[in-house]
């Protein structure tokens, strides 16, 4: 009994020490930056959708956006990008049968390196 109890606090102990994040040798552990909160509101009508955004993942004229728009739902037609404010906005439109929810996928990719933006829908107007 004792020895398996000694087993499993060594292999715990291993584990611990294994997952802990580390730097390379001879670099300093430098911790993470708070992520800035990401956010954005999305609708179709009609097949045209039209995106806002805030945070820092749009501050490249949504070009990470339409990257993934591609990737994710196929041909995008009338791309058009302008910012109000600190807000962008998105409108196109999508050909083909694109797939289900596709748009969602694409803005929490494109907003993943800054803070992936969760919970996203598309509702239809």
């Amino acid at each position: 009994m004792r020895l398996s109890i000694l087993t499993a606090t060594l292999v715990s102990a291993i584990t611990l020490t294994v997952a802990a994040p580390t730097a390379e040798a001879g670099e300093p552990f430098v911790p993470l930056d708070k992520r800035e909160p990401n956010g954005a509101s999305c609708y179709e009508y009609w097949g045209q959708y039209g995106v806002t955004t805030w945070g820092s993942w749009d501050n490249d004229w949504g070009k990470g956006f339409l990257d993934n728009l591609r990737g994710q739902c196929g041909n995008i037609l009338n791309w058009g990008f302008s910012y109000s404010g600190s807000n962008g906005y998105a409108s196109f439109s999508i050909t083909g049968g694109a797939a289900s929810h596709c748009v969602e996928n694409a803005i929490w990719l494109a907003s993943n390196p800054t803070g992936a933006i969760w919970g996203v829908s598309c509702p239809s107007l």
